[in-house]
């Protein structure tokens, strides 16, 4: 947009605050901060809109589509206000998302587990029932042991747990050898960015079924969202492959490649969970 953004504005960041919202009631942390049940994995979602409206402002946001050239495509346009779109809160949300997006799949981090960590999830895999399949494997410079008696593991598991509720504040947060690597950089390909940004509109779209419309015979005007999709994804360059302005199949075919993908990297612009 050609004025400044602010992130107070509701009437611009509406359409932001609806997908970071997203569906359900949020669960609140004990401080009172919000976790909203979204794809968008904001730990502080007002915090992450001041940091998006510097970033617009400043033109740090790695994207080269424009506001005026996506204004100024009558075509693109014709299709947003068909779909009862508000153009210019639209135009945030894409540029939002993309920076977010860029920022988990090019940019990203991940955050290697604490003792105290490792251990909770050990435990978590701990099962009373004894005649369930269980198969504990150590390995050390000693040699290797593979322990596959129910009984002997589930009473290891135990005591694992004893010592962890008697020993938990010992083992908070990372020892200093520990911290010399807690954050591995995280990049995924070109192709799961694309995924990604088209999966977070395509969120959109489905927590927001009011956005639609019937187009009118004899009317040019595409109101196929995939479609509208597609096209962003040339207009940010994020591909120059012509085929998804014409057709949202090329589309459909990153939904079904990575379909059940999880991203393990955290953004390194917004802070997220």
């Amino acid at each position: 947009m050609e004025t400044p953004i602010k992130a107070n504005n509701e009437s611009q960041f509406k359409y932001i605050y609806n997908i970071i919202r997203g569906q359900g009631e949020p669960y609140y942390l004990p401080d009172g901060s919000p976790i909203y049940n979204s794809m968008v994995y904001l730990t502080m979602p007002f915090d992450a809109m001041d940091i998006f409206e510097e970033r617009y402002n400043s033109g740090e946001i790695p994207c080269r589509y424009r506001y005026e050239d996506y204004i100024k495509d009558s075509d693109l346009q014709a299709t947003i206000k068909g779909l009862k779109l508000d153009p210019n809160a639209f135009w945030l949300l894409v540029m939002f998302l993309f920076d977010y997006a860029y920022s988990i799949c090019l940019s990203g981090f991940t955050i290697k587990d604490s003792a105290q960590r490792r251990i909770e999830k050990l435990i978590k895999l701990s099962t009373d029932d004894e005649d369930s399949e269980m198969k504990l494997s150590i390995s050390t410079s000693n040699g290797k042991l593979d322990i596959e008696d129910s009984h002997t593991i589930s009473v290891l598991m135990k005591w694992i747990k004893q010592g962890y509720d008697r020993d938990e504040e010992a083992i908070k947060g990372y020892t200093v050898e520990e911290t010399k690597d807690i954050f591995n950089p995280k990049e995924e390909s070109i192709s799961v960015l694309i995924w990604y940004f088209a999966s977070l509109l395509k969120y959109f779209f489905e927590i927001n079924p009011q956005f639609s419309g019937r187009a009118k015979k004899g009317d040019n005007v595409s109101l196929n969202k995939n479609l509208l999709i597609s096209q962003l994804i040339y207009h940010t360059r994020l591909s120059t492959n012509k085929n998804f302005l014409a057709d949202a199949e090329s589309l459909k075919g990153f939904f079904k490649q990575y379909r059940g993908k999880n991203l393990s990297g955290k953004s390194s612009v917004y802070p997220t969970y």
